[in-house]
């Protein structure tokens, strides 16, 4: 299992993919750093503390930048050997179509934890160097940890609710699918966030689960993360039923 999730990692890092989310992961800590510059060069505008700038974060990033920028790192990965026509010659060797797919999703949970981490790491280096020149508040050691365990909180809750995108991409064998999902879940995100239906919106959850730890309106997160849980397997389940009866003829 550790060969196949090294050589998909490979086959990764020869494509422009990691370049994406590399700077995918810095998009938000910048223009969250630019508004807070502006603030502090305002009269009328306050200075935001480190707080203030990681909650926003993880707002932009668990709602809107994330799923964007991880759908289109889980399509490369689910597609890359339709587009590729690799799928047929890479099973000449003893390789099982479980423990190949299996690599693809422990893979993207790396990527997506990543993907987090390295936002929270932008956010606390643009803060530093803001530092230099104003005031940030709370900018010490303990916020920097409880941040990054709120990151990394995030990262596992974001991989959870990929999943069906993977399926969405060998189910249709191309990008469009899953790329119009994730343009349906973002409408959701932004159309159920405050509605009492939220509680049933798992790329809702997973941000109120990341930030809050309950649900929307003060409920329980047991509920919720039953839900996300039942989303991420009934997607890594689905995919592996469909590429097990996948015709490599």
């Amino acid at each position: 299992m550790a060969d196949l999730i090294f050589c998909e990692w490979l086959k990764l890092k020869r494509s422009k993919i990691i370049v994406i989310e590399l700077l995918g992961a810095m998009i938000v800590p910048l223009l969250l750093t630019i508004q807070n510059i502006r603030n502090a060069c305002s009269e009328t505008e306050p200075i935001h503390d480190i707080a203030w700038l990681y909650e926003d974060e993880l707002m932009f990033v668990m709602l809107m930048f994330g799923p964007l920028v991880m759908t289109v790192v889980t399509v490369f990965l689910f597609h890359r050997e339709y587009t590729e026509k690799t799928l047929k010659t890479l099973f000449t060797v003893p390789i099982g179509r479980i423990s190949f797919l299996a690599a693809k999703y422990i893979l993207l949970l790396f990527l997506t934890m990543g993907f987090l981490l390295l936002s929270w790491l932008y956010l606390l280096f643009f803060s530093i160097l803001c530092s230099l020149f104003f005031e940030i508040g709370q900018l010490t050691v303990m916020s920097a940890i409880y941040f990054f365990l709120k990151m990394f909180k995030a990262g596992a809750l974001l991989f959870a609710v990929l999943t069906p995108f993977g399926y969405l991409t060998l189910k249709s064998k191309g990008m469009m699918a899953p790329l119009l999902a994730l343009g349906f879940v973002i409408l959701l995100n932004v159309v159920m966030s405050g509605a009492p239906g939220g509680i049933w919106d798992p790329w809702l959850l997973v941000y109120w689960l990341a930030t809050t730890g309950r649900l929307p309106g003060g409920g329980p997160a047991f509920a919720g993360i039953l839900l996300i849980l039942a989303v991420c397997f009934l997607g890594i389940g689905a995919s592996m039923v469909r590429f097990y009866r996948e015709d490599l003829g």
